[in-house]
């Protein structure tokens, strides 16, 4: 946040944020596990949140994501709510998976492309291997030009999409279709190669879709974004040093990571392969989802590894698929669905 406005904003949030940040912080901690008045509850002045009878963890009643204001202008809020966070939900680290089965309950799927990010989708995968309670797999469809399969951590399965010339060179859509047909497992998360997970997430997602019902999933409530500092020194230690300050808090994200039954998957259609480059993708396919029983209350935490910004991401290419995403948004959830299933 730019100072002048960090110190323009800083008397409001003392007066109106710090209190109810304090008394939330207080309800948090391993002994608290995601208490509604705890972490989970802290959000900014004009948003609500609302609570499920029955459904652990607080669903956002906004539409669109946001970053914590308050947590901005004081960034010790920020280090605070994710170590309160991290203490009651452990990120972990395995060089191979922790739960071994001859059938995987869960399927992790990641669609990736060049060098540039490897580091982060290793460290990504190697919190996949930590969990606890559940076989979990990965699938890994990779677009770069020259296969990666040496420099990543085994066991998985692997996918070199070989691309024909004049193709674009970013289809997440196509990669997650294509990994969804090579994953065993019956419970599939679509999930971006920066961001690491609980150790607990895999058995959280068994517990929401197998004991309650659920079709498809969404537990996430923050999503701290590091630094390239603070990514450059979780990487050296395998974890998140109590000086480790986020540089940003974020909210009610609709990409990133989603569950989904393999029969809802089918159900809804899968991804729409006509989106290429990014924007737009998941929050399309999120909005499918919503055709399903699909839980969106979040209690845990995630960790955004940082990288440079994909230049696509900005300039004209990001209009045009922006764009492109706000007409496919025009056509009804229903037509959009029986449209993808008829191309299956």
């Amino acid at each position: 946040m730019n100072p002048l406005r960090r110190l323009h904003d800083l008397p409001g949030v003392l007066v109106r944020d710090l209190g109810r940040y304090r008394r939330a912080l207080a309800h948090s901690g391993p002994g608290f596990r995601s208490d509604p008045q705890g972490w989970i509850s802290i959000s900014n002045r004009i948003e609500r949140l609302v609570s499920d009878e029955g459904i652990p963890g607080l669903r956002c009643d906004w539409e669109w994501g946001s970053a914590l204001h308050a947590a901005g202008v004081l960034p010790a809020l920020a280090r605070r709510i994710m170590h309160a966070a991290l203490a009651e939900w452990p990120i972990e680290f395995a060089n191979i998976p922790r739960v071994v089965a001859d059938a995987p309950k869960i399927s992790f799927i990641f669609a990736h492309a060049g060098r540039e990010r490897l580091p982060q989708l290793v460290h990504t995968i190697r919190s996949v291997y930590a969990q606890r309670d559940v076989a979990c797999e990965v699938v890994v469809v990779d677009q770069t030009p020259t296969p990666l399969l040496p420099a990543l951590p085994m066991p998985m399965t692997y996918r070199h999409l070989v691309k024909e010339a004049g193709a674009p060179a970013w289809q997440k859509t196509l990669a997650y279709n294509v990994g969804a047909r090579l994953a065993r497992g019956s419970i599939l998360v679509f999930h971006d190669g920066d961001v690491c997970v609980p150790a607990a997430y895999g058995r959280e997602l068994v517990d929401c879709m197998d004991r309650r019902g659920f079709a498809a999933a969404s537990l996430q409530r923050f999503l701290f974004y590091l630094d390239a500092a603070g990514t450059q020194r979780c990487e050296w230690v395998d974890g998140f040093a109590n000086d480790c300050t986020p540089a940003s808090v974020a909210q009610n994200w609709k990409g990133g990571t989603i569950a989904i039954s393999r029969e809802g998957l089918q159900a809804i259609g899968g991804f729409d392969e006509r989106f290429t480059g990014w924007t737009g993708e998941d929050v399309e396919f999120f909005d499918r989802c919503l055709a399903l029983r699909h839980c969106r209350n979040g209690y845990l935490p995630f960790v955004h590894l940082w990288h440079p910004p994909q230049p696509s991401k900005s300039g004209p290419q990001r209009e045009q698929n922006l764009a492109f995403f706000q007409n496919v948004m025009t056509e009804p959830r229903a037509d959009r669905i029986q449209r993808l299933r008829q191309g299956q």
